[in-house]
């Protein structure tokens, strides 16, 4: 198994698509949209999407197991800052690395691009992806109640950032 992260093209987007409703299927908590939804979305609309050239992808060969999106704020004032997420490595490659060298390809293209600080949202009960982000060194900040509804059911947050990545 050779792996090897870059960003997404248009070209990329039916394997994007495809990886994108099984995150939403299986972790939809962390899509903050439904499997529904991403089964909606055309691979015009993902080529769209696609050619901001903010998604990285996690390739073995030529096959696309993973994605992360790296989000850097536009206003002046906060340029300095980026928001990651989601983190998704298709559930039969979870556990292998994939994930942790996707990571570490979107902290280095932030630091590339000079973002000072990394930030994302998880939620309270996804003690496996709160680990995953502590171990490369992201502090949790805050607790954002009620951030997301799930019917009627309220989820918390904790805000976690990575300063000078």
């Amino acid at each position: 198994m050779t792996l090897v992260c870059d960003i997404l093209r248009p070209d990329h987007a039916a394997p994007w698509l495809t990886l994108r409703e099984e995150g939403a299927r299986d972790f939809p908590l962390a899509f903050l949209f439904s499997e529904a939804r991403a089964r909606a979305t055309s691979e015009e609309q993902a080529r769209r999407i696609l050619e901001k050239g903010s998604m990285h992808g996690v390739f073995d060969g030529e096959d696309l197991i993973g994605f992360c999106g790296l989000s850097r704020k536009r206003w002046k004032l906060t340029r300095h800052r980026a928001t990651i997420g989601p983190v998704f490595v298709t559930r039969d490659r979870q556990g292998g690395g994939a994930a942790a060298l996707l990571l570490d390809h979107v902290i280095r293209a932030a630091r590339d691009n000079g973002v000072a600080q990394l930030e994302l949202f998880v939620d309270t009960n996804n003690t496996r992806a709160i680990r995953f982000f502590e171990s490369f060194g992201f502090e949790r900040v805050a607790l954002h109640p009620d951030r997301v509804r799930d019917g009627d059911t309220s989820r918390d947050s904790y805000f976690y950032r990575l300063r000078s990545p």
